[in-house]
């Protein structure tokens, strides 16, 4: 077959169904045409500027001037980028200086208003517009600075801010030249008038010792007050029914204050205390009855638990076992005997304490009674018409007969009743025959 057959082969086999033709392949130079739209960059299709955003390889042989237009579309991608970069921080920089400010400015409201509250505190005590009228005593001595004389006057009430009142002294100048010694002072004085009162030795309070003794009653603890000037007897006798003792867990824990003569009654313990002429009776009448809280240790407080009666019980008991014994073995057997009657009275017909100290109080007597109603005058602390306890105690017992309610004597085991002749001797017995032998013999009877 010669040339000319095979191509003529070739061309008839190509028109045959299912085959395929090949493409015509010329030999000759490569050409590229880039149109002349993609040279252009002021007028670029957005779409066209993601091609270049990253840089492709070179081909081999491409064109000097595709790859200038690449470099050049990447450095107008990246400034347009920072440029936006710019803006963004711009307006997030006005955001931030915003919020800045508005906590700046309620910041500055905040502390503003805090400082004038602050100032207005101070100048109120210092004009003394809210300290309420009364008289503290207070306690200066030599040397002390105004920084302690301060604090003295803040804990006794005489100013509320020792930082204001020592400021006040530095500024005025009078931070020195205070006198020593103990000084009774108005509570309602503003700083200049206190200043002024503490500089002068001619207003230092006298002190007065006061001696208390056991069972002593509150009205007799008034008049003593008063007799030594401390504070007036109606004084005593109002501060002892207010509720300005109510802080002491003792007083706080009256629950029947109203059916009371005298609410602090039992509460003012028997001792031997300084006061001061002009004293204020609220601080007067504190110290006794702090004194009463410190006696009763931790030991005797459980005893009272275990016991079954509350401390106001026991002051009620222990301040009849004052007034009807003669001493110390005595206050033991009749705490016994109160307590038995309290207890298991009952069982022997017995109701009732039947205490003749209970009969005319708040008075020891019936002569001491105010002769308008002494004729038809009715304790209702009577022990003869009442059964049980009366309200409250009826004096001030000493500690003695405290402790001889919280352990009585085991001799008293079964007794309930007993007397005393005129010589104090004491009569005990467990039975109401023997108890009308015992009055026959102390010469008790008619």
């Amino acid at each position: 077959m010669d040339n000319n057959q095979f191509d003529n082969q070739e061309r008839k086999g190509a028109g045959r169904p299912g085959s395929s033709p090949e493409p015509a392949r010329k030999s000759g130079t490569f050409q590229l045409h880039i149109p002349e739209e993609a040279l252009r960059f002021g007028d670029e299709d957005p779409n066209s500027l993601q091609s270049f955003s990253e840089p492709a390889p070179q081909e081999q042989g491409a064109s000097p001037k595709v790859s200038a237009a690449v470099e050049k579309q990447e450095k107008l991608f990246r400034k347009k980028e920072k440029k936006e970069a710019k803006v963004r921080e711009k307006i997030k920089g006005r955001k931030n200086r915003g919020l800045f400010r508005c906590v700046w400015f309620a910041m500055v409201i905040l502390t503003s208003v805090a400082l004038a509250r602050y100032l207005s505190v101070g100048v109120d005590d210092m004009l003394a517009i809210s300290r309420s009228s009364g008289t503290a005593t207070v306690e200066l001595k030599k040397g002390d600075s105004i920084q302690t004389v301060a604090k003295t006057l803040e804990k006794s009430g005489v100013i509320n801010n020792s930082f204001f009142f020592t400021l006040y002294c530095n500024v005025t100048g009078a931070d020195s030249g205070f006198g020593e010694g103990s000084f009774a002072i108005d509570t309602n004085m503003d700083y200049e008038a206190i200043v002024n009162f503490l500089q002068s030795n001619s207003n230092q309070a006298e002190v007065v010792t006061i001696t208390f003794p056991e069972g002593i009653n509150l009205l007799e603890i008034a008049e003593k007050l008063e007799e030594n000037g401390v504070c007036t007897a109606q004084e005593v006798i109002e501060a002892a029914n207010s509720s300005d003792y109510d802080n002491y867990n003792f007083v706080n824990d009256i629950k029947n204050a109203d059916e009371r003569y005298y609410k602090l009654e039992g509460y003012l313990f028997p001792d031997t205390y300084d006061f001061y002429k002009g004293e204020d009776p609220k601080v007067a009448l504190g110290k006794m009855i702090n004194n009463c809280q410190n006696r009763f240790s931790k030991e005797m407080r459980e005893t009272v638990e275990k016991s079954g009666y509350t401390i106001d019980q026991i002051l009620t008991l222990a301040s009849i076992v004052q007034a009807e014994a003669t001493d110390e073995k005595d206050m033991r057997m009749i705490a016994g005997i109160l307590m038995n009657r309290l207890d298991s009275g009952s069982s022997q017909d017995i109701y009732r304490l039947q205490c003749d100290s209970t009969t005319y109080y708040p008075y020891r007597k019936q002569a001491d009674v105010p002769e308008a109603e002494r004729e038809t005058f009715k304790s209702r602390y009577d022990t003869y018409t009442i059964e049980g306890l009366p309200p409250g105690p009826i004096c001030s017992p000493g500690l003695d007969a405290i402790k001889a309610v919280l352990e009585p004597s085991p001799e008293s085991e079964g007794v309930y009743y007993f007397c005393h002749d005129e010589d104090g001797k004491a009569y005990y017995a467990s039975s109401w025959s023997q108890h009308q032998s015992n009055l026959a013999e102390a010469g008790l009877l008619d």
